[in-house]
């Protein structure tokens, strides 16, 4: 019995072995804390993919079991990949050689730069180590190339935001740890210096000649910690130019891990009706099918981990999961699925649409269908037929209830997944952990690319 005991307790303690709290991604220069343009210039270069296949529009990973089919497209699209990373105080923990670097690309850049900045969540970190990368990591260059690929007429910057999101390596104290995952992410979000750093780099980007734009994702915890840095901001707006962020930036939370309670001033004072705008300032995006927010997150309370900010309030759900504040419904079906609710048959009708935004379409007679669009790409033969739409439903038929500056959408696996083929090579897959998938990234380049004042 005592050598039970003492496996159990030996088994715990190697459990609290901890992951270093450190930068992942040193620069190097002669001063500690400054780099020349020149030292900076020799960590800028583009970078590519060379297994991205584009399948009728579609891009996926071409890996050895995928065969080549008559009319794909292989591609190798560049873009440019930097980190920003952060202690457990909110200090960036290369003073301010990252984020020097990152200016000085931005500067330097002859296209309309796409900024895209991604903040991690629990599990992971910056690092790329070959025998244990963080698995966002492994994501993040097929979402950039992605981009790129769809936007080749910019040059496409990436940020990979890094911070401790996994404290210990072992079991069980791993999965006892997301509540303090939760606060650090909460200090670095509210009390550090990324929401100045942040604004920063958005402003570096709006101040160049050309006309540039930022896209933002905060996934999981880096969804709360994205929150934390920005909620005070967005309930203060009266105006759209009040935006700290610059309204050629899109804020998006994916399958964020923080309570609806944390939204309550937002929803409660929306902006009026008197403030129209063409598009949201921040979009939240959480899969029904994501077991992580809707199941998890609320029932760590029975075991004594409470995650939202006031457990008297009833609310216990993510603010993705929790219907009063649900805004919208998003999926995207097969085109010419004639069985599908919102189908079609005759593509002219989503064709000849005034390049009106998805989301204002008007919605279809006699259905639900809020919005159709026809997702058409570089490459894209019509005659293989392979059409898809993007369907929004607006969840609150009330007229007078105004969106705001903030919209809630609940998405499923046709806008958050990944394929099979894909899951084996970027092991960041499922309904929770996928931020890459196609749908998904052509929602958001719609959204950001669409100007938020009438």
């Amino acid at each position: 019995m005592r050598n039970v005991i003492y496996l159990i307790i030996g088994c715990v303690v190697a459990s609290c072995s901890t992951i270093p709290d450190q930068s992942y991604h040193k620069i190097k220069c002669l001063d500690r804390y400054r780099c020349s343009e020149s030292e900076l210039d020799t960590y800028i270069k583009a970078q590519s993919l060379n297994n991205i296949v584009i399948v009728n529009g579609w891009s996926g990973v071409n890996e050895k079991n995928l065969k080549r089919h008559k009319g794909n497209v292989y591609v190798s699209p560049k873009f440019q990949q930097f980190y920003l990373e952060y202690d457990e105080m909110g200090h960036k923990i290369e003073n301010n050689r990252q984020l020097d670097l990152i200016k000085r690309a931005i500067d330097i850049a002859e296209k309309p730069i796409y900024l895209i900045i991604f903040i991690h969540g629990w599990h992971n970190n910056a690092s790329i180590d070959i025998n244990n990368p963080s698995l966002d990591t492994t994501g993040f260059p097929y979402m950039l190339a992605r981009r790129a690929y769809a936007k080749g007429d910019m040059d496409v910057i990436g940020v990979y935001i890094g911070w401790r999101g996994e404290k210990y390596k072992n079991n069980p104290a791993k999965l006892l740890s997301i509540k303090n995952r939760a606060l650090i992410a909460d200090a670095i979000g509210k009390e550090g210096e990324l929401r100045d750093d942040l604004i920063s780099l958005t402003q570096s980007v709006n101040n160049k000649p050309t006309s540039g734009h930022s896209l933002l994702i905060g996934h999981s915890l880096g969804g709360r910690l994205l929150s934390r840095a920005f909620l005070e901001d967005l309930s203060k707006i009266e105006n759209i130019n009040d935006w700290s962020l610059g309204k050629n930036s899109l804020l998006v939370t994916l399958n964020a891990a923080i309570g609806a309670d944390a939204f309550d001033k937002i929803f409660d004072n929306m902006s009026s009706a008197d403030q129209p705008i063409q598009r949201p300032l921040w979009i939240n995006l959480t899969s029904k099918d994501d077991k992580a927010t809707s199941l998890y997150f609320p029932y760590a309370r029975l075991i004594g981990i409470n995650l939202v900010d006031s457990p008297t309030s009833g609310k216990y759900t993510t603010v993705g999961h929790y219907m009063p504040y649900l805004s919208h419904e998003v999926t995207v079906i097969h085109g010419f699925d004639k069985k599908a609710e919102c189908g079609f048959i005759n593509p002219e009708e989503i064709l000849n649409r005034n390049n009106t935004s998805w989301f204002e379409l008007p919605k279809r007679e006699n259905s639900s269908c809020a919005t159709r669009y026809l997702y058409q790409y570089k490459n894209f033969n019509v005659s293989d037929g392979h059409y898809y739409t993007t369907v929004l439903r607006k969840l609150d038929e009330n007229p007078e209830k105004p969106l705001g500056y903030m919209w809630n959408f609940r998405v499923d696996s046709s806008v958050i997944d990944f394929s099979k083929e894909e899951s084996r090579v970027n092991k960041s897959s499922g309904a929770h952990n996928a931020f890459v998938q196609t749908n998904l990234g052509r929602m958001l380049d719609d959204m950001l690319f669409t100007q938020p004042l009438k």
